[in-house]
């Protein structure tokens, strides 16, 4: 019974060996699962690495997009820097008057094309009364200044040219500002062939003249006044539909910022005028009404148009005493000391706030590559220009900032 009983165990013996590979190969091993949660790791980082190239692929797309755009504008306003000046200033004119209509519409109950067209009968009138009582009297002294001011600029120029040294400053002087210059920066042409809208160019700035251009500003400026919705909207309608809601935040950013610009900018410009219209007044200096008329227009040009209006005026002392002239250089001095410390802060908090070194860049950049038309409205480009910047861009933290 022993012997059947080992027998029976041997026979059971070998079924446990098999039941035990059987029940290896169906339970998974740790090694299994290890390669499985490796492998499934693996294919989430490299989903996440995906995701982060595409984002990196995307933005180098939209800046890509962005710096071509800027190269296109940028070419553009190289080569019809004038046509595109033109229309700058039309839309300044057209501010002022969209400005003063909303003042009037406070006032009466009436639309506001009939306001624009009431301030320009005003505008007009005021213009034709003062002409009609002091005309005269202004053209008499705008020609003396004019006669004054050449007869100083050529004596300057001859006690320059006799000197080396005042002959070299001279040479690099354009000949317009009383210099031997006669070729622009890019030689004799002053384009260097890459005039590409010369034909209009030539139309506002040779056949026309100055004259003919300001017309021409004056008239587009009072057509966008009348009816600026219009034209707003034929703007949103060249821009696609999911764009559009940005372009006209960006165009009703555009109108606040020239608005308050030129709200300052003439506030400033009067008084600047004023005041060295009564300084020169009070140190006897001839021709004192034209010479801050010019500072005062000078100074639409923040900074740089104070040195400009006031180069007249000394040339003007320096021909009658060297002592006239340092009293007229300390009242520019003084007026424009005033204007920076005082009339400015106070203009700034309610209109548009400018570092004064970008300021004074922008005017030499839009200077070099649009002239005189690019130095005068580099401000209120550049006002415009931070606007949508500011507008486009989410503000710095402070644990990022400088």
């Amino acid at each position: 019974m022993e012997q059947q009983m080992f027998e029976g165990e041997q026979a059971s013996a070998p079924d446990q060996p098999g039941q035990t590979s059987a029940n290896k190969r169906l339970s998974p091993t740790p090694l299994a699962h290890t390669a499985g949660t490796a492998s499934a790791e693996q294919i989430a980082l490299l989903a996440l690495n995906v995701q982060k190239l595409g984002r990196i692929l995307r933005r180098f797309y939209q800046l890509a997009i962005a710096v071509v755009a800027a190269l296109c504008v940028g070419l553009f306003i190289y080569a019809g820097g004038a046509v595109v000046m033109v229309v700058f200033a039309a839309a300044l004119v057209a501010v002022v008057l969209h400005g003063a209509a909303r003042l009037i519409c406070r006032v009466l109950p009436i639309r506001q094309w009939v306001a624009v067209v009431l301030f320009l009968a005003a505008l007009v009138g005021g213009v034709s009364f003062v002409v009609h009582v002091s005309g005269p009297e202004l053209v008499t002294q705008l020609s003396h200044l004019y006669a004054a001011l050449t007869h100083e600029r050529d004596a300057l120029h001859a006690t320059l040219d006799e000197n080396p040294v005042g002959h070299s400053v001279l040479n690099h002087i354009p000949r317009f500002l009383g210099g031997n210059q006669t070729s622009g920066p890019l030689g004799s042409e002053g384009t260097s062939g890459m005039d590409f809208a010369g034909s209009m160019t030539n139309v506002l700035t040779s056949t026309f003249g100055s004259a003919g251009t300001l017309v021409v500003i004056v008239i587009a400026g009072v057509y966008f006044a009348l009816s600026p919705h219009l034209y707003a909207n034929g703007l949103l309608r060249l821009v696609p539909t999911r764009y559009r809601g940005t372009a006209r935040e960006l165009i009703r950013t555009t109108a606040h910022v020239l608005s308050a610009w030129v709200a300052g900018q003439l506030l400033d410009m009067t008084v600047v005028g004023v005041l060295t219209w009564g300084g020169l007044s009070l140190l006897g200096m001839p021709l004192a009404f034209p010479l801050g008329l010019v500072a005062g227009t000078a100074n639409f040009i923040p900074y740089l148009g104070t040195f400009i209006g006031a180069v007249p005026a000394v040339l003007i002392a320096l021909s009658i005493s060297p002592r006239e002239a340092l009293m007229v250089a300390g009242l520019y001095a003084f007026i424009q000391a005033f204007e920076g410390y005082v009339m400015s802060p106070f203009i700034q908090k309610r209109a548009v706030s400018m570092p004064p070194a970008l300021t004074i860049l922008s005017q030499t950049i839009f200077g070099a590559f649009l002239g005189m038309w690019g130095f005068a409205f580099a401000s209120p480009i550049t006002a415009v220009l931070l606007a949508v910047i500011d507008h486009l861009t989410a503000p710095l933290p402070e644990e990022e900032q400088v």
